[in-house]
This record gives C-alpha cells, sequence and structure tokens, in this order.
C-alpha cells in the first residue's frame, strides 16, 4: 500500500516539472528579458492554476453532483500538494522579474496581496505532512484550509480581473477561460457551503424533534 508521501510525489514532481518546462520554453522563445520573463510568469501561473481549481472544487463538484466526481475530490491532497510545487515555477519567476527590473515592477498592494497568498499555499503544505497534521485540532486544520483555499482564490480572481482590457482583446481572451474558471469555482464553493448550512440545519431540526417528543415509559403501557 502506498503511503501518502509516495501518492503525493508523483503529482508534486509532475506538477513542478510541467510548470519548470512551461517557462523554460517561453524564456527560450522570447528571451530572458523583461518580456519573457513576464510571459513565463503568466503562463506558469495559469499552470499551476489548473491544479488548485481541480483540488479547490473537487470536493464541492463531489457533493454536489455525486459519485461520478468523489474519485476528484479524494485525490485533493495531491493536487494541492502538486499546486504547491507548480508556484516554485511561478514564485521564482516574480523574483526574476524584480532582480531585473529598475524599479518595483508590482504595486506594493498586489505584492503584499502575493506574499500573503504564498504563505498560505507553503502553510497548507506544511500541514499536509500527515506528521505535522497530527498537532493541529481538526477545527483548527479545517479553519485554516478554509482561510486559506478562500484567500488563494480571491488572489486568483484578482488577477485575472486586472485590467483584463489593458492588453489588447487578444489578452482578454487569453484569460477567459480562467475567469470562467473562477467564477464557477467561486459559485461551487458558495454552493458547498449552502449545502453544509442546511443540512446541519437538518440535523439540528431532527435532534430539536427528537427531543422534544414525548417518551413513553414502561408503566405507561
Amino acid at each position: 500500500m502506498k503511503t501518502d508521501k509516495t501518492r503525493a510525489a508523483p503529482w508534486m514532481a509532475g506538477a513542478f516539472l510541467g510548470g519548470l518546462t512551461v517557462a523554460a520554453t517561453v524564456l527560450l522563445i522570447h528571451g530572458a528579458g523583461h518580456r519573457g520573463t513576464v510571459s513565463a510568469l503568466r503562463l506558469s501561473a495559469r499552470w499551476a492554476y489548473g491544479f488548485f481549481w481541480l483540488a479547490y472544487c473537487g470536493g464541492a463538484l463531489a457533493t454536489l453532483f455525486g459519485p461520478r466526481f468523489r474519485p476528484l475530490a479524494r485525490r485533493g491532497r495531491e493536487l494541492g500538494l502538486g499546486f504547491a510545487a507548480a508556484m516554485l515555477v511561478h514564485a521564482s519567476m516574480v523574483v526574476r522579474i524584480y532582480a531585473i527590473s529598475a524599479r518595483p515592477p508590482i504595486p506594493l498592494s498586489s505584492a503584499i496581496y502575493f506574499g500573503v497568498g504564498l504563505a498560505f499555499v507553503y502553510l497548507m503544505a506544511l500541514f499536509s505532512i500527515p506528521a505535522l497534521t497530527a498537532r493541529l485540532s481538526a477545527g483548527v486544520r479545517r479553519l485554516l484550509f478554509a482561510v486559506g483555499m478562500e484567500y488563494v482564490a480571491l488572489a486568483f480572481l484578482r488577477d485575472f480581473l486586472h485590467d483584463p482590457l489593458g492588453h489588447g482583446i487578444k489578452n482578454f481572451l487569453a484569460y477567459m477561460p480562467f475567469l470562467v474558471l473562477a467564477f464557477s469555482g467561486a459559485l461551487l464553493r458558495i454552493a458547498l457551503y449552502a449545502t453544509r448550512l442546511w443540512r446541519w440545519i437538518r440535523t439540528l431540526r431532527a435532534r430539536g424533534a427528537a427531543a422534544a417528543a414525548p417518551r413513553i415509559s414502561v408503566l405507561d403501557r
């Protein structure tokens, strides 16, 4: 039987090598200057986002649409760790764009937003290690992953919506599939939370009804 480590390793290696191949190909075609680095930065982010979206929406798809999506939901950890591995390539492109730019290439607010999101990514990856997972209570772990995943999703959506028409219609069309994924992912997660809330309310009602029901003792028979 494979351990958690061996199950996740191929996904992490594949995600990282895929992102590295994307970035290296772009740099070879467009050069390692500003233009090539910006293109590599953007495409490596899109590559990583595919892993994130599947990890982010797998549970919602399984809950809302049934067993056919359960295999995807069960791969949530592997997909999440694959996303973290792919983000190493993207983060290296961010470092490079700073290194070759005479002035900060990214507004401070965006840089802070990105930094917090990256911290969440690797904090979640860290606490996906079974030995460390055991150190957190179930409630704290659920809170960490819920807040972290929603924050990262919002960070991607913010990036996709940033001046989508500023670089022409071709750039807008290139971003359109990712905007569709981002908005559909948000709707799926909202539906998931609504479903869980409704189930929780029904459980409370059932408990309340059971508690209020008259109890018949042996003497009453």
